[in-house]
């Protein structure tokens, strides 16, 4: 990855950074702190930090931080998070427990630094477009509106990176790495599993077999190995449904507790129709609040994210629209659109489809940067001032 351009992403990456920190540090004067989570006294508060720091641990951070000093016994809905970020995070609180959180807080900076030259290597090398079109989208993942969680005490960032250089290995051949990186991502996350049927996708574009009986039996004679060295990347999510058997007598333990969260989650599987009428009714019932201004992001991101990979599906290649589509499909079985800003963010194509976007000159180009940065800060203040965005 020589070519590159660390320095110029190392100073973006910051001044990103530092514009984060800013909002936070503001936020009171815009917003009452109001935290809709449990834990943020009991862990957050006596953390020993300003709450404009502490913040960045709200949410799904308070649970990565009981995992990290507990683990996985004796608390509820903790295991609905799976175990890569927290054992990276607790190898910090063996380093020094009195500076880990901002020791965290540096080494979210420092995966979003490698993700942004990452994606820049990806775009310009793997999908052989021009070096605009690799900055451009590297631009286009830092002023995400979801884009803060990546400095927040989350494993958004690091599950991107991980499925990143799952495809940049993939690319190259090197399906052990592929698979290895692969189970890293679905350790992550449970949409990690996507990973499985896009590289074995992968594998079959590379070899430009037919699309038969024939063929299909000749390519699981011929690639068996590399099918099993890609089938490692389902080790992450079987290891950790192994640990919920031995424990918990549920190897699907992390699903069912999804309910619990409340927004609207099942324990049964739902379709997304349903998921669309549900979000209509709420457009018809619900009181205009910030509540209501979550729903209708929610709602307007997933069907924008949607659309755009199914019509740009030409654009696309096979693999990394099939791990797209099925990112955004999964988390919609639990019944709801909760958190969809935050998952859409994984989607990768829509990187470097914006990136293509806007690296050509367009009037309409000013309009989309100026929404999605005050997007960006909309969401940034009401998550840190405890308000549920995602």
């Amino acid at each position: 990855m020589k070519k590159i351009p660390w320095k110029k992403l190392l100073l973006t990456v910051f001044l990103w950074r530092v514009f984060l920190f800013i909002i936070s540090f503001y936020a009171d004067s815009f917003l009452i702190y109001d935290p809709s989570f449990p834990y943020y006294r009991s862990i957050l508060a006596r953390l020993g930090f300003p709450r404009w720091i502490f913040s960045w641990g709200n949410f799904d951070g308070v649970h990565y931080l009981t995992i990290v000093k507990k683990g996985y016994l004796g608390t509820g809905l903790i295991q609905a998070f799976f175990p890569v970020f927290p054992m990276i995070l607790r190898f910090f609180r063996s380093l020094s427990i009195d500076l880990f959180f901002p020791i965290t807080l540096g080494f979210q900076f420092l995966v979003t630094w490698v993700l942004s030259g990452t994606l820049f290597y990806f775009v310009k090398e793997t999908l052989g477009k021009s070096k605009k079109i690799a900055w451009w989208s590297a631009i286009s993942l830092l002023i995400f509106p979801a884009s803060f969680f990546m400095g927040a005490l989350y494993g958004e960032g690091l599950f991107l990176l991980f499925i990143l250089l799952s495809f940049i290995f993939a690319k190259k051949k090197r399906w052990l790495l592929a698979g290895i990186f692969g189970a890293m991502a679905s350790a992550t996350r449970v949409v990690g599993i996507a990973i499985l049927p896009a590289l074995l996708i992968e594998l079959w574009l590379s070899r430009k077999n037919k699309l038969s009986y024939s063929g299909v039996v000749n390519f699981i004679k011929k690639d068996w190995l590399n099918i099993i060295k890609i089938s490692l990347s389902s080790l992450g999510l079987l290891a950790y449904m192994f640990y919920l058997q031995k424990t918990f007598n549920d190897p699907l333990y992390f699903f069912y507790v999804q309910s619990e969260f409340g927004a609207g989650r099942e324990e049964g599987l739902i379709l997304l129709p349903q998921v669309i009428w549900r979000y209509l009714k709420i457009f018809m019932t619900a009181p205009v609040d910030l509540k209501m201004f979550a729903y209708v992001q929610e709602f307007l991101f997933s069907i924008g994210a949607f659309c755009l990979l199914i019509f740009s599906w030409k654009k696309v290649r096979l693999s990394y629209l099939l791990f797209s589509l099925l990112v955004l499909l999964i988390p919609t079985f639990t019944g709801t659109f909760s958190s969809m800003p935050r998952y859409i963010m994984v989607a990768f194509p829509i990187y470097f489809l914006l990136g293509e976007w806007f690296s050509k000159k367009s009037s309409f180009k000013v309009f989309a940067l100026v929404l999605s940065l005050l997007l960006l800060i909309i969401n940034t203040l009401l998550f840190i001032q405890g308000y549920w965005v995602a």
